[in-house]
């Protein structure tokens, strides 16, 4: 509502210029042009009193209550302050005669008191007696809602402080009965506080004069009943109960026997075209059955943006006024008027049918009058309709969102069982809806019919109930479901009437198909209204709802099966365990066998030698090397490992390894942890290592190449082996990891079972990290920090990050130790590498049709002294050298290394001087 301005008369200077202008649309004249007062002063008054009836008037004082359309900017410019020569004059007269000035003030406002008191008396016939006999003092209403009277001064006497004026209880829509007549609450209840003096009840404004008068509301577009639905405080109506009250509104104005409503909609083509009709008389936009002549005429309106008016409708051709039955609805007269948004786009039209005589039954025709009315009423109309849909979409928005957002919350959640899952879902979307039930029906592919199933979930006192069921061909949702699932397109049903004895059970029905992976249908049957006790038809909102709540029905099913496939393969991979468990696991005799055994000592077995090789040593005695090695650490003392369970570790490990694999076997393993072991023997790394660490190196290094399949990484990527599709990157070690763990949680090897929870997971972390540090791609990336760190002295043993990168290299160091061994040792194990590696090239050639790299081409077999320099200078000798620096009991592998070197260094000088 337009706000209401006043200012008090302590606002205003003491000696102010009052200007007063005259126009006949934006200002007023003064009382008299000359100025003066005399005996005819009541009669002048009186006449300027009719004169307002012609003219607005708006007077601009210290005081007084202004123009709803009052602002600043019109103070100064609309009502003419500062402006023109003759406003100058009357400012300047003012001012030369101020004791006639407020005589006249004075004078004046008497005749508000009285104009106040003859409002209010007929305030009090507006209550007590009835609306025909009704009279309003001969005034018209005017142009715009005013907070009191247009031509008249407050006493000074009054005006001791500056009053509000209130219209909260004027613009409530529910103030008025069904005829649009203010009630006597309403009416009682305002306040209107004038003046602390002045009684609620004693003057009433002009402006709570009836909302509209007897016949034809004449004001147009301020129209007190539709601006009030417009700008009032409450919140927005629905559009059924806006079309009830302006239809009865303008069947009133225009004394029409009934008045047709219709919106404009969009068809499933997004064609435009008139959706339901709405008529003054019905309760229900669906229980009004639309005439073929009704479409005819608002068809007509819509199409030509114009309005339409028939004065006698059955002696127009255009229409088809025949095809009604009875004389009764046979219409005569009819004015028809379209609805326009700010756009200008035809949004509704309006159609009013048979003008009745007032007074009388006889018909009669509707003017330019009514045509000009009914058009200005529709300016206010389409605004309401505007913002009443733009209020309905936001809601039915913020709806959708929260079911959308609960939606996506259950989705995500395992569920026991199907039926749960879609029960939780239906809940969410059958109250918004307002279905009575819904029926997903879902296709397997293993069903040789369109459905193998389908879930009825039903909303009954409060509580959600859900069954499964087989599907029943003659039950006709399956029919409709067939027919959705085979078109792939939303079916919007409504069981009109006269097809009630067809599907008695189905009022109105609603499906859309499951698309994606997952098949099926969504169906929501029999929209309640609660407030009729009937069934109604399903809204495009409805449909967009179930469209999306498909969408997560599907994604909830698909989540659901892939858990049940995870489920099981949890199962499978369960089972599998059981199998190997039972494959790695050796027999009771040759456990029995190590632990009754007597175990060499260290120097017996050549442990502490960085030279040590096991080719003339039998498998027991390998066994029993590895269990002097858990001796000599005391590892079993520290940990508390039974000696049956180290022997049953060592053996189940020593069967993971693979014997057809030439060089990554079981004796590369023993290799590996004896080096680890002897530099974990030596003064500077024992004193610095806990018991902790040393026991993740031991079980890292003998099984940092468990299950080792005799290729690398690079074959195992390139043939997309499960491995590669596993981990992605660093494969075998990866699978290495998994295995050693597999055997530490086998029973009867679970050396680690008395460590605590921390210190087991501690543990494990840098068996996975050491194993993983095999990877000489890895190696690579880390060791120019570690070169930097030992070549600067900067190693500290206190920093977890340095000693972590410690052991990584003292992994690298015992993986690649066969290069430090005496010569016949290295040059052995240097051929049988180069065998294994040639194997893989050759796969590479028959599998892959490629080109293998040198080390792994056996037509360069003879360059293999001139490889393993290369070798030596790339990847080992500055492990060594800077293994030395920090750790000088290490020298022995620097040593070793640059003797082979050597002796590779004479083959490849001596095949080059053969060659010469």
């Amino acid at each position: 509502m337009p706000c209401l301005h006043t200012e008090s008369l302590s606002s205003l200077p003491t000696e102010g210029r009052y200007g007063v202008t005259s126009a006949r649309r934006g200002s007023q004249g003064s009382r008299s042009k000359s100025g003066k007062k005399g005996k005819n002063g009541e009669k002048d008054a009186h006449v300027e009193r009719n004169d307002s009836e012609k003219e607005q008037s708006v007077i601009v004082s210290a005081g007084w209550f202004f123009s709803p359309l009052w602002n600043h900017g019109a103070k100064t410019q609309r009502l003419g302050f500062r402006m023109g020569q003759e406003s100058e004059r009357v400012k300047a007269w003012l001012d030369d005669h101020s004791d006639s000035a407020r005589s006249y003030f004075s004078r004046s406002s008497r005749y508000w008191v009285n104009g106040c008191v003859e409002r209010a008396q007929a305030a009090q016939t507006l209550i007590t007696e009835p609306r025909s006999r009704m009279t309003f003092l001969g005034r018209r209403r005017l142009p715009h809602r005013k907070s009191g009277p247009s031509r008249g001064i407050l006493h000074p006497g009054t005006m001791k402080r500056a009053h509000s004026f209130s219209v909260q209880q004027t613009d409530n829509p529910e103030s008025l009965d069904p005829g649009g007549r203010r009630s006597i609450q309403s009416l009682q209840s305002t306040d209107f506080p004038f003046s602390p003096r002045v009684s609620r009840s004693t003057y009433l404004p002009h402006s709570l004069r009836s909302s509209r008068p007897t016949g034809q509301c004449r004001r147009g577009k301020s129209c007190n009943f539709m601006v009030r639905l417009v700008g009032g405080p409450n919140r927005p109506l629905q559009n059924k109960n806006i079309c009830l009250q302006v239809l009865q509104h303008l069947c009133e104005i225009t004394h029409a026997q009934s008045c047709c409503f219709s919106m404009m909609t969009l068809d499933r083509t997004g064609v435009k075209c008139l959706g339901p009709v709405f008529q003054s008389n019905e309760e229900s936009v669906y229980d009004y059955r639309q005439s073929e002549w009704d479409k005819c005429i608002m068809g007509y309106v819509v199409s030509t943006g114009k309005p339409l008016n028939i004065r006698d409708a059955r002696e127009d051709p255009r229409f088809q006024i025949e095809l009604c039955e009875t004389g009764e609805d046979r219409p005569k007269s009819i004015l028809s008027v379209p609805i326009l948004n700010h756009k200008k786009e035809v949004i509704g039209v309006i159609m009013a049918v048979n003008k009745i005589r007032r007074g009388t039954c006889v018909d009669s025709c509707f003017s330019k009058q009514d045509e000009k009315v009914l058009s200005s009423h529709m300016v206010l109309f389409g605004l309401i309709l505007e913002n009443s849909q733009l209020c309905e979409r936001s809601e039915q928005e913020s709806k959708r969102n929260q079911v959308l957002l609960e939606l996506a919350q259950l989705v995500s959640h395992d569920y026991p069982s199907l039926d749960d899952m879609l029960s939780k879902l239906a809940a969410v979307i059958l109250p918004v809806t307002k279905a009575q039930f819904c029926t997903v029906f879902i296709s397997d592919d293993s069903s040789m019919g369109p459905f193998s199933r389908m879930v009825h979930i039903e909303e009954t006192n409060s509580s959600v109930q859900c069954s499964t069921r087989d599907c029943d061909t003659s039950d006709i949702s399956y029919m409709y479901a067939v027919h959705v699932r085979n078109s792939m397109e939303t079916l919007n049903f409504v069981n009109r009437p006269g097809q009630i004895s067809k599907v008695p059970q189905i009022g109105s029905l609603i499906g859309t198909p499951l698309r994606g992976k997952q098949r099926g249908v969504c169906q929501l049957v029999n929209k309640r209204n609660v407030a009729l006790a009937e069934t109604e038809a399903f809204s495009r909102a409805d449909e967009l709802l179930l469209e999306d709540f498909a969408v997560y029905c599907a994604l909830g099913l698909q989540n659901f099966n892939m858990q049940q496939k995870a489920d099981k393969t949890r199962a499978r991979l369960a089972v599998t365990k059981e199998v190997l468990s039972y494959q790695i696991s050796v027999s009771q005799e040759e456990i029995h066998d190590l632990e009754e055994s007597v175990i060499p000592s260290a120097d017996v077995l050549c442990l502490l030698d960085f030279g040590f090789s096991d080719f003339n040593m039998s498998q027991t005695a390998m066994a029993q090397a590895v269990v002097r090695m858990f001796l000599e650490l005391n590892l079993l003392q520290d940990f508390n490992i039974a000696f049956k369970t180290l022997c049953q570790w060592v053996l189940s490990t020593r069967k993971c390894y693979r014997n057809n694999v030439v060089y990554h076997n079981w004796s590369h393993a023993l290799h590996t942890a004896q080096c680890m072991f002897a530099m974990l023997q030596t003064k500077e790394l024992k004193s610095h290592f806990s018991s902790l660490e040393v026991l993740a190196l031991m079980i890292a290094s003998l099984s940092h190449d468990l299950d080792h399949r005799g290729v690398n990484n690079s074959y195992i990527e390139r043939s997309n082996q499960p491995l590669a599709q596993l981990y992605g990157h660093s494969s075998l070690e990866h699978h290495h990891n998994d295995m050693c763990l597999l055997i530490l949680n086998n029973p009867g090897s679970q050396i680690l079972s008395s460590l605590s929870l921390k210190e087991y997971k501690a543990c494990v972390q840098m068996i996975e990290k050491n194993i993983l540090a095999t990877d000489l791609a890895i190696y690579i990336e880390k060791r120019t920090k570690f070169f930097k760190l030992a070549q600067n002295n900067s190693c500290l043993w206190k920093d977890e990050g340095h000693r972590e990168l410690l052991r990584s290299m003292l992994m690298t160091a015992s993986d690649i130790c066969a290069i430090t061994k005496p010569w016949p040792v290295q040059k052995r194990i240097a051929e049988l590498v180069a065998t294994e590696f040639y194997a893989q090239g050759d796969r590479e050639k028959c599998e892959f049709n490629i080109q293998p790299i040198d080390v792994m081409d056996r037509e360069n077999s003879s360059r293999l002294p001139h490889m393993q320099v290369d070798y030596i200078d790339g990847i080992c000798s500055p492990l060594y050298e800077a293994l030395a620096s920090i750790c000088e009991s290490c020298s022995p592998l620097k040593e070793g290394c640059r003797r082979n070197k050597t002796l590779w260094q004479q083959l490849v000088d001596s095949r080059k001087e053969e060659k010469s």
